[in-house]
């Protein structure tokens, strides 16, 4: 997985040295003792950069600097300050003293972050140099790819020209702004003319023969991931990344998988033992039923095994009350979802039961999640390819869950498998422990779609 921009390390190793200068000067006003001093520059160091990376502040494909997104950052930072709020407390001698501290520190670390975003966006939009894009091809390939530069405009790049090695060669590109070079036999004039940055190849040419040893050469799927974080679908590179799958299956890499998802889903079942568990009894106390039900969902090739959730919703021969009129719609709403049980849903305390699920060897804890057995059949039909993300086990949570919002049609559940291949193409290990962490993050934060 490879990075367009560097410019995000840049602000990470900013905000490291920032949490620290400012944690450090503070605690020594306050008249913390050299112990306490680094104690607490280090877990709020830590646990600050942690806290920022998971909300997506160093993804340069998101950066913007809207009221949210600062939101976001003052969020993060209070967060951070609640461990060293409960070390400070408990071992602190004044309160006062602790609260002041945890207010400036707190107020201190947001006005420099953010004062820094706003630098840091001027940068990228009016200092900056646009890399310039010159793209091989003209087919339907090569307006994807462009479309996707032109919407990414915060990686500060720009198509410069389209090339065709043949007139006969399709072309599906109509930019009156971007030049199509035709009868081209050397690409170096081009280049140097243009102060092209990336060639990206979207169509096989053996203009590629003429290039300049020092550009930079993509060929158009892997540009188009490096772009989107998404897998670039068609005939040609599903058989691509299912022969990648064949040869790099490894027999270390599934068993230390295995591993983690049995440490990683008895570590989950433990520690929400008591939430769950005073959930179910709620809701078996509410209508006398099982508080846990089955759905039938498709997993790795195909088979269909029974997931294990927890019930929200009031059994089916409850009828629900009249409600309130929805003025949208005119409809009286639902009552079906258990009052109590709303923010259970929102944090996704309901799927927890899938652990068991885990536990079985029926779904991982990362990767394509696992779907209505009647929703796959009309998927299968209806989308190119989507039986290739059930070539692995499908997942608890996934690359799709924290990267797309809620799929309601055709379109979104193909942007979704696009997630899924491309989680499948670069899976490891440590990116997996990073994706739960970030599922966790976001469905205790109520985000997580």
């Amino acid at each position: 997985m490879r990075s367009l921009s560097k410019s995000t390390t840049y602000m990470f190793i900013f905000d490291l040295m920032t949490i620290f200068a400012s944690t450090f000067v503070w605690s020594y006003c306050f008249g913390y003792t050299p112990k306490a001093r680094m104690l607490l520059c280090t877990i709020i160091v830590l646990v600050g950069i942690a806290v920022l990376y998971l909300k997506g502040n160093y993804k340069i494909r998101e950066f913007n600097t809207n009221i949210k997104n600062a939101y976001l950052l003052f969020e993060g930072i209070v967060m951070t300050h609640v461990l060293p709020a409960v070390y400070l407390l408990f071992f602190a001698a004044s309160i006062t003293s602790t609260l002041k501290f945890l207010a400036v520190n707190i107020l201190t670390i947001f006005v420099v972050l953010r004062l820094y975003r706003d630098l840091f966006h001027l940068y990228l939009f009016k200092i900056k140099k646009e890399k310039n894009i010159l793209i091989l091809g003209t087919d339907e390939r090569a307006k994807i790819i462009a479309d996707e530069i032109e919407a990414h405009k915060v990686l500060r790049m720009k198509v410069v020209g389209f090339v065709q090695e043949n007139e006969t060669d399709e072309e599906i590109v109509a930019d009156a702004k971007v030049p199509i070079y035709k009868n081209v036999t050397d690409l170096k004039s081009i280049i140097n003319d243009k102060d092209v940055d990336i060639v990206v190849i979207a169509q096989a040419t053996e203009l590629i023969l003429t290039l300049p040893s020092d550009i930079a050469i993509y060929k158009m799927p892997e540009f188009y991931e490096m772009v989107t974080g998404k897998y670039y679908i068609d005939e040609k590179t599903i058989t691509e990344l299912h022969y990648q799958y064949i040869i790099h299956k490894s027999r270390v890499y599934d068993f230390c998988k295995r591993c983690y998802d049995i440490i990683a889903a008895l570590i989950i079942l433990t520690v929400t033992l008591p939430i769950t568990g005073f959930t179910a009894l709620r809701v078996w106390l509410t209508d006398h039923k099982n508080p846990i039900y089955t759905q039938l969902r498709v997993g790795m090739d195909g088979k269909v095994f029974k997931c294990y959730k927890l019930r929200t919703m009031y059994a089916n021969d409850y009828v629900p009350k009249a409600g309130k009129i929805n003025e949208d719609t005119g409809k009286i709403n639902d009552d079906r979802v258990i009052p109590f049980c709303k923010w259970i849903r929102k944090a996704r305390f309901d799927e927890i039961p899938q652990m068991i699920n885990i536990l079985k060897g029926e779904i991982s804890i990362v990767g394509p999640r696992a779907e209505w057995e009647d929703l796959v059949k009309i998927y299968i039909k209806e989308i190119p390819y989507y039986n290739s993300r059930m070539w692995i086990k499908t997942g608890w949570t996934g690359w799709a869950q924290i990267n797309q919002g809620h799929c309601v049609n055709n379109d979104d559940v193909t942007e979704k498998l696009q997630y899924d291949l491309y989680y499948l193409k670069n899976r490891n290990i440590l990116w997996e422990i990073f994706i739960l962490v970030k599922a966790v993050f976001l469905a205790l934060g109520g985000r997580h779609e």
